[in-house]
């Protein structure tokens, strides 16, 4: 081939080519790159609504959006966007104005897809490459959270970008954008669910038209709190309200009183809201200085109450009257619900003062004599501790809220006490003794151990009767081995009130005391004797004090013929005892005990049945309490003479002084709420104001991208284009000249 013709066929090419680049390849360019990573920043005026002051708070702050393409999915582009605002003084990320968002987007005409991104969107995301002089329908960012909550569709969150003309805007020709949309639903007030919000917000963006790319942007956002009538219980109350006091409270183990410094936490949340009534939870805790939960003062409750009156919705609740002053107070008495004693109560209006510069009603709620009910004493199923309550509640009441400012309560339980001289249907115990015993010429040292306890409860014209196991084992204390001759287990049945055998029950026929009764008096008794099985006289010897206890002294001397079946077979032998009780009178328990005992026989009375002069020891016991066992039983009728001295008394159970722990802040907080019931109630409200515009920085950075982009196009369609054509012309030229 000639060089000649190579020409010619260079400028074929070219001419071929120079439409590609300008009407194929080109177009293809317009589009959002896949390698998309951009960083604007904004600077702002951010404006919120605080609710506690009532005030617009103010600072600047600094928005960074940092977009980045993550890939392609199917010929759609997914971007990510992070917005990040600080405030600008100190800046201090603000937390609760960042975002992350993700896009499903057409890379050549910017609109959003369907199914791809975090939420289905509509219309286009930026303008496209290539702008048109015409409106656009255009996603607005910000209703993002209202639609996915379900509170608008989502042709709601688009708005109409309305073409306003050209503009210069830093030295080039852009198309101005304006859109808005005002009073969109978009949910409620976190603090309060009744206030519906609102948004609007206007915004100016001005578009370089080859590229689409927006070199200056201002944008205005407000929210609005549609504050409902407040004069109504929060549907989202939730709250604590605490006392300090002093807590006296009577131990019923010991009949000692018991001192507690207190804290009482009242908690009051709304559990579930209904048009009709509120389920309202209400659980006081009450500790001591400690921590310890004292048992006595808390309590849990769930009832239901119309929000309005404070009233409870009897037919719902086990109460009735109201659980709190209403939201506007009236001078008059109100009926308050009284968990003191379940019922209500009178506060009646005493007129107004002040507390710290507030102005507020008192009320006052006074309680005598006011009966209770019934507390069980546990083991004496027949008898119950009558309660009443007495006590003195002051209120000081914000009337435009109805919060308490301050509280004051002095309150008493007290007991009425039935008869306690009577033994316990849960009766247990155990005693200890020690001594020595001789049987049959063998004497061993021992350790016996008498376990008794209620097993059934029975009645009998009126009395009650107690089946008591009466379990004895005797061990040799040197090898530890039963002595299976001392060790025996009966059952006796006991009337209560008494201590005396009943004789139709148990496992034999007894008669006499089974021990010494509660309220033991100074004169002799008869006495089941246990070592004989039968019947002994324990006669009063005297008062003495004896182991730091004030006790009566009885005892049983005896020396007397009987039929003894206790030593394996019947015999006739000489019984011969002398046995010491030291008892504590008002509970009826021995709190120690010797024995000396002998048993002898008569060989011809045994042989023959005639009896004769000369008697045999075959049975020797020498015993009593272990050093321990004394110790117990002193401390342990201590203890129950005080209870026992109960019977038949009115005593304080329960006495409380507590008060409103912190008023400084209690006052403040009605203050609070009177504000915003006056400031907030039925009223639109602005609660964000928003302000901001893209920095110069930025607006640099976007008018330098869309110039070289701009460029970029200019060249790949117009200029190398006419430039391979002007070659291939001049070619054409050098070659008809040869």
């Amino acid at each position: 081939m000639k060089k000649r013709d190579l020409l010619v066929i260079v400028a074929i090419i070219f001419f071929i080519i120079s439409p590609s680049l300008a009407f194929y390849i080109t177009p293809s360019m317009k589009r959002l790159p896949k390698d998309l990573n951009e960083v604007i920043y904004y600077d702002g005026k951010l404006s919120i609504f605080n609710e506690n002051t009532l005030e617009i708070e103010q600072k600047d702050i600094r928005i960074t959006r940092y977009i980045r393409a993550l890939g392609e999915e199917d010929g759609v582009l997914i971007v990510r966007e992070d917005i990040e605002v600080k405030d600008k003084k100190t800046n201090e990320e603000l937390p609760e104005f960042g975002m992350t968002k993700v896009y499903g987007i057409n890379p050549h005409t910017t609109e959003n897809i369907a199914g791809y991104g975090d939420l289905d969107r509509l219309g286009q995301w930026l303008f496209p490459v290539g702008v048109k002089k015409k409106n656009y329908l255009v996603w607005n960012t910000d209703l993002d959270d209202a639609c996915k909550a379900g509170y608008i569709e989502p042709d709601e969150a688009v708005s109409v970008a309305h073409y306003m003309g050209e503009e210069k805007r830093a030295g080039i020709k852009t198309y101005k954008y304006y859109g808005s949309q005002e009073n969109v639903f978009v949910g409620y007030l976190p603090t309060l669910p009744e206030a519906k919000m609102y948004y609007g917000g206007e915004i100016f963006a001005w578009v370089e038209p080859n590229t689409g790319t927006i070199v200056d942007l201002q944008k205005h956002v407000s929210q609005y709190a549609a504050f409902p009538d407040l004069h109504k219980m929060p549907s989202n109350l939730n709250m604590s309200v605490y006392l300090k006091g002093i807590v006296t409270i009577l131990n019923t183990t010991n009949a000692q009183y018991e001192n507690y410094n207190v804290t009482i936490c009242n908690h009051v949340e709304v559990e579930n809201a209904t048009d009709e009534y509120y389920l309202v939870k209400n659980e006081v805790i009450a500790t001591d200085e400690h921590g310890k939960k004292i048992n006595e003062l808390c309590s849990v409750s769930i009832d239901a109450v119309d929000p309005y009156t404070m009233e409870y919705i009897e037919i719902l609740s086990d109460k009735r009257g109201m659980m709190n002053f209403p939201i506007g107070v009236d001078k008059k008495d109100y009926l308050l619900w009284d968990s003191n004693i379940n019922n209500v109560t009178v506060a009646e209006y005493r007129g107004e003062e002040e507390i710290a510069g507030l102005k507020v009603y008192k009320f006052v709620s006074e309680i005598k004599n006011y009966y209770i009910g019934e507390q069980s004493i546990d083991g004496l199923s027949d008898r119950s501790i009558s309660l009443y309550y007495d006590g003195n509640t002051t209120y000081y009441v914000e009337p435009t809220s109805g919060g308490i400012a301050y509280i004051e309560r002095e309150g008493q339980v007290s007991a009425v006490f039935p008869d306690l001289h009577t033994i316990p249907e849960n009766f247990a115990g155990e005693v200890k003794m020690e001594g020595k015993l001789w049987i049959l010429s063998q004497e061993k040292n021992i350790e016996m151990d008498r376990k008794l306890g209620v097993e059934k409860v029975y009645w009998e014209d009126g009395k009650k009767v107690l089946v008591i196991r009466d379990e004895t084992t005797t061990y040799d204390k040197e090898t530890g081995e039963k002595i299976d001759m001392a060790c025996k287990t009966e059952y006796h049945g006991i009337y209560a009130d008494t201590a005396e055998e009943a004789r139709n029950y148990g496992d034999m026929e007894r008669e006499g005391i089974y021990t010494f009764p509660l309220g033991t008096e100074k004169r002799d008794y008869v006495m089941w004797n246990t070592e004989i099985n039968a019947p002994s006289l324990v006669e009063f010897v005297r008062e003495e004090d004896h182991n730091g206890i004030h006790t009566y002294l009885f005892e049983t001397r005896e020396d007397r013929i009987v039929k003894d079946t206790t030593l394996g077979m019947p015999l006739n032998v000489r019984y011969i005892t002398t046995t010491r009780y030291w008892v504590e009178p008002n509970t009826g328990l021995i709190i120690d005990m010797e024995k000396e005992s002998v048993k002898k026989t008569n060989v011809l009375d045994a042989l023959l049945g005639m009896r004769g002069i000369f008697w045999f020891d075959v049975y020797r016991l020498s015993l009593h309490f272990s050093e321990e066992t004394q110790q117990e039983m002193a401390e342990q009728a201590e203890q129950m003479m005080e209870l026992v001295k109960l019977s038949n008394s009115k005593v304080p159970a329960l006495k409380i002084h507590v008060e409103t722990s912190d008023i400084i802040k209690s006052v403040e907080d009605a203050k609070m709420l009177k504000k915003q019931i006056e400031k907030l109630s039925g009223k639109k409200v602005k609660v964000v104001d928003l302000v901001y515009w893209m920095t110069e920085r930025s607006v640099n950075e976007m008018i330098n991208e869309a110039k070289k982009a701009t460029f970029l196009l200019y060249f790949m369609q117009i200029i190398l284009p006419a430039f391979l054509i002007l070659l291939g012309l001049i070619m054409i030229a050098a070659w008809l000249r040869r």
